[in-house]
Order: C-alpha cells, then structure tokens, then sequence
C-alpha cells in the first residue's frame, strides 16, 4: 500500500487481520478465542494499587511532558542498566501509548513516502499499518523455517535496494516463537551499517523465555547505537494491553525526531498508565516470572496437542513469546488458502486463529495458535480442533459443549505433501526420472523416515546432530509424496506462479543433468498411506536406512493400508538397516521391525539420561512432546550407527 498513489489512503488501509478475526468471532456465540495476543492474567494488584493511589491523589488529571513522566523514564533507565544499557532518561527514552504508537512514529521521524521497508517473512501483522500511515512499501524477506525461522542474511542483503531505508523486525519473533541467533543478529547490524540502515527492533516479547540463555538484543552492539530504535511495552509482561503504555530508546538525536511525531498523534501516553509503568517496574519482579513459569506448562501442553495432530501440523518449538506457528500439511482441504482455513474453522466449530498469510508471503500455509489464553481455553479449541480435522466427538468438558460436528477432512487428488500446481501425471513421471538420474550423479547416504506422527521432527533433528559432522540436507518442509520427495531430492520448490509452471521444466532438466549435490547425507520422509505409494516412493528413491516413527494416531485412518505400505518399503532394506519406534503397537507389530535390532523406546530418555546400547549420556536439552522425546533417541541412535563422535553427540545433547 503506497499514498503516493491515486486511491485515497482510506481505501487502501485495512484493518489489521487479527483484529478482523477477533471482530468476527465477538458475534459468535459459544467461541473460543487463540487468536488475538492477549495474556489471560490480570494487571498485578499492585501495580493497579499503585496507580489507583496517583489517582486518588490528583495527580493523573494533567498530561505529563510529551517524552513521559520524568519518574517513569527514570525507572525505565535503570531497568535498562540491569540488561548492560545506559541511556539518558533525559534525551534518550520516550514514553509512548504502547509499542505499536512508538513504532509507527519512528516509521514516519526516518522515512519518507515511496520509501521501502524490509521486514522478516513471517512477521507481525500490524506493522504493514504503521508502514502504509508512512506511505512506504512493505519488501518481505523469508525467514528460515527448517531452521526456526531464523534470519536468513544472504536474502536480507540481496532485499537491499537504493530505496531501502529501515529495517524492522520483532525480536523473539511474533509469531513464531523464534530467538533470532546473536551470530545472525551481528551480520545483520554489519550489512545495515554498510547500507546506512536505521534498524527498529520490537521487544515487547524479551521477558518470556523458555530456554536458559540470556536475552541478546542489537541493542548490545556498541557500534550499532547510533543505528537502532527500540521500541518495548508494558503490555505483555505485565498483563496490561488495556493501558496502553510502551516506550523507545535511542541516542539523543534519533529521539528528538521521533518525539515530534509522538506528539501529534497522541501528545502524551495516559498519564494513569504511565504511573502503572511505573509499578510494574518496581513490584512486577515476581509477577513477571509467575507469567513465565505458566505460559511455559500452557506451551508444553499446547505442544502436546499438536503431537496428536501431528497429521495434519507440523510445528517448529517456541522459545518465547506465547504463540505458536503450526505449518498446515497439503492433505488438509483449505492448506493453501489460510485466510479462508481459519475462517472455515471459526465458522465449523467456534475457534480463532489468525491466519498465516496475515503476517507475510512464507506466512501461507500456517496459523498463529496464541497460548496464553486459559488454560480451559486451550483445553476447549484443541478439542474442536481434533474435532474440525478427524470429525472426532469433542471431549466431554464441564464447561462448552460443540453442537455441530465438522466434516471429514480427506485427502484430496493431488494436494497431498505439495500444493497440486505441478502435480499432473506427466509431471510426476518426468520429476521421478530426474530425481533418479541426479541420484544416481550425486550419490549419497539417503534416510528415509516414514509413518504417519512425527516424521518432520525427526527429520530436524537429524540434520541438526548428523551435520555436525557430515554435510546434511533435509526434505523440504513436510515434502513426502509423489511430488514432495522428488523435490526435495532436487532441492527444488514447487512452482506457484504462472511464469514459475512456465520455466520449471527446464529448471527440472537443468537440474537433473547438471545440479551438483554437496551433501554427504540426504534425509528424506516417505508419506505412505498405502502399498501403492510405497511402491511409487520406493521407484523414485530407496533409502539407504529406514526409520519408521509411530502410526498409531487417528481412528479414521485406514491403519491396515498404511501398515501394509510401512512393510513394503522396511521390506525393501536389511533388518540392521531398520530403527522402528517400538513403543507403537502398529510398528512393533510389523515383521520387519520385530527382526530389526535397533528398536527404540521411549524410557530409553528419562531423568535427563539419553541410553543407547552403546553409551548413557547426559541430556540437557529442552524437550517437550512425545514427538520431540523420540526424535531425539532416534537422532542419537542414528547418528551413533554412522560412527558420529561420542563427545559430538554429548555436545550436542547439552543443547
């Protein structure tokens, strides 16, 4: 959306689609709501306390300076000193009514219309707002998913163009949770120094982590001060989205400017909320960290809700914030079109979630499930959730009922794994032969991971431990089909767009023929729900070691077919070449599995000890889910098979 343009700005301007969804869902009756980033706690008596007294005793019946109460911005100065900051509150901080208020006037103090801004792909979805009221244009760049979405610097610096002038990014991640690298983090200062960049970082997350390492901001770069806005909030930490009072920090020069805009949207922030700030600051200590510990068991649960779903979502972990950011798998009807899923969903059995697509390009696919709600709450969507995807009858709960039943969700001609855009049968065979003739240029180690729950997981892990010492690749997202597995072979993306179907066979010829592999291993999932499609998997690529993860996962399932398909593809390896999730009774059953010696079981990680039948190691990584738990006894078992450094594999189970 740019103003330089001839439709009126309010034409172009759109509501933020969380709060449309929210709106949505207010006029359903009996709705639950994971939808809007809203913690369940309320504002800490304390600091209502606090402010009630300021209240009472006159002192919020004024505005205070434009910049904030001078109490405030001192607190707020000494709570930056306890992160290693030093900014004067004189020149240095400004108060603003909430984060986004002081994002957007920042926006508007450094740049000018027609301007471009590059934000990370997925990122939040109020941004855009701030970025169109400055008349600039949004230029997304795709984060990293098979990487927690991490930065991707090589994309960031070819995003840079002559208009670019800031860049803006939520730092941990809304939605997805993620941490971003301190090593990726000091690349990326490096590239915006050298393009004269002026970086905006939004930390309104920084106090929810749920792994034991500091927070490290930008910020922390000596050299990048002059460079770097930040903008903070009171509103998650400490349960007070109602306030509306956040604040930035820069040196003196970037405040000046920004203050100005400050000023003539709002003049000041609430002057009640501000002494609220000002209570949280000093008594909130304890209540910050009750937050955290609970938000922390609502994520593991939440987590464990999507290992049952683990069908139809693939998630990467959180480590911060409270949302997750669920990939929905091909074989769900409305996968490629979020927007109308999650509308879909509201509509069959009365849950929010906000679309993936409303925070960016590489947003399609997901939805943003926020974790923060009631615990109840949580209890109550997932279970219309499973009821939505498996057309199972909602858990029997004291407090919802669900009237209406949802309908099946089955897989659908061509949209298992991979969109269907390229998907015809003449496509297939030619995709199948060049996977096979680049195989067979490019030979290397080939594990296959097949079965119906935690495939994607295993199959990060792997490449995580494994390519400590070999060079690794992984399947594409959840590839696993027909079309999926001999695409990420090539390492090749489904083509979406017109000139994409139009250039990709000689993309897929170029590749064949000449395409050079690097990795020394290649880790592939095989999604088979039939002996048929074990068949056709098997004539595009045998593995050279097979991992069979649990298939025990919905009572719709056509187990007898998927069984019979497992066998057939266990079959096609030696016994010895086999690791099978013994633990599953679907799996444990199999002949081929009952004469492999490397079954694993889940006791095998207990008390922070990972067993094998070669070594006990410490474990001090942080897991959560059955599927996590297995994946890791699965990683390690393999990795111990290719003959991978003891100490390697201990370095890497202490995180």
């Amino acid at each position: 959306m740019n103003f330089l343009s001839k439709t009126p700005p309010s034409e172009q301007f759109e509501l933020s689609p969380i709060k449309a969804m929210e709106l949505a869902a207010s006029r359903v009756p009996d709705m639950v709501s994971l939808a809007q980033g809203i913690p369940s706690f309320r504002t800490p008596e304390r600091v209502i306390g606090f402010a009630q007294e300021k209240i009472a005793a006159g002192l919020c019946d004024k505005y205070s300076l434009t910049t904030g109460l001078t109490e405030l911005r001192e607190e707020i100065a000494l709570s930056l000193e306890t992160e290693g900051l030093s900014y004067d509150p004189e020149q240095e901080i400004l108060v603003t009514a909430g984060s986004i208020e002081g994002i957007t006037a920042t926006m508007l103090a450094f740049t000018s219309p027609g301007d471009e801004v590059l934000l990370p792909s997925p990122s939040y979805a109020s941004y855009l707002g701030a970025i169109s009221i400055a008349g600039c244009v949004p230029r997304y760049v795709e984060l990293d998913e098979e990487n927690n979405f991490d930065f991707q610097v090589e994309k960031i610096k070819q995003g840079i163009t002559k208009k670019t002038k800031l860049l803006l990014y939520c730092s941990p991640n809304n939605p997805t949770g993620t941490l971003f690298s301190q090593e990726k983090t000091r690349e990326l200062v490096e590239i915006c120094r050298q393009h004269n960049l002026t970086i905006l970082i939004d930390e309104v997350y920084k106090d929810f982590y749920y792994v034991d390492e500091p927070h490290f901001s930008a910020t922390q770069i000596p050299e990048a001060r002059g460079m770097i806005v930040r903008a903070c909030s009171f509103s998650k930490a400490y349960a007070m989205t109602g306030w509306r009072v956040g604040f930035v920090h820069a040196d003196k020069d970037r405040i000046s400017r920004i203050v100005k805009f400050h000023d003539a949207m709002v003049t000041c922030a609430p002057v009640p909320a501000q002494y609220a700030a000002i209570g949280a600051l000093r008594y909130g200590a304890e209540f910050l960290e009750e937050f955290r510990v609970e938000f922390k068991k609502r994520r593991n649960y939440c987590i464990s809700r999507l290992d049952e779903l683990s069908q139809v979502m693939d998630y990467q972990l959180p480590k911060a914030t409270y949302f997750v950011f669920p990939r929905i798998k091909d074989i769900v009807e409305y996968a490629g079109d979020s927007h109308r899923l999650a509308y879909d969903i509201l509509d069959k059995v009365k849950v929010a979630t906000v679309p993936g697509v409303a925070f960016g390009p590489s947003g399609e696919s997901h939805l943003r499930i926020n974790f923060g709600r009631e615990m109840s709450d949580l209890e109550e969507g997932f279970d219309r959730l499973e009821q939505y995807f498996f057309h199972r009858q909602p858990r029997q709960r004291p407090r919802k009922v669900v009237a209406e039943q949802a309908r099946v969700i089955t897989p659908l001609p061509g949209k298992a794994g991979t969109s269907p855009s390229w998907s015809g049968k003449g496509a297939r065979l030619m995709l199948a032969h060049a996977s096979r003739r680049y195989l067979k240029r490019n030979p290397a180690l080939v594990i296959g991971i097949t079965g119906i729950k935690g495939k994607t997981t295993i199959k990060r892990t792997l490449v995580e431990l494994l390519g400590i010492c070999h060079h690794t690749r992984g399947a594409q997202l959840s590839y696993n089909t027909e079309v999926g597995l001999p695409l990420s072979i090539l390492g090749l993306k489904n083509p979406k767009t017109v000139s994409e179907k139009i250039g990709f066979p000689l993309l897929l010829t170029k590749q064949a023929l000449w395409g050079r592999e690097t990795a020394e291993v290649l880790i592939l999932e095989y999604g088979i729900r039939s002996l048929k499609d074990a068949e056709i998997l098997l004539n595009i690529a045998v593995p050279d070691w097979l991992i069979i993860s649990g298939v025990e996962a919905d009572p719709h399932l056509d187990y007898k077919a998927i069984c019979k398909g497992i066998k057939y593809i266990a079959a096609s390896l030696e016994p010895e070449k086999l690791l099978c999730i013994g633990d599953d009774h679907f799996v444990s059953s199999m002949e081929p599995v009952q004469q492999s010696p490397h079954v694993l079981h889940d006791n095998q990680l207990a008390d922070g000890q990972l067993s094998t039948s070669k070594n006990n190691y410490a474990c001090g990584r942080e897991i959560v889910g059955t599927n996590a738990a297995r994946a890791l006894i699965a990683a390690v078992t393999m990795a111990e098979l290719l003959s991978t450094p003891a100490e390697s594999i201990r370095s890497f189970l202490q995180g």
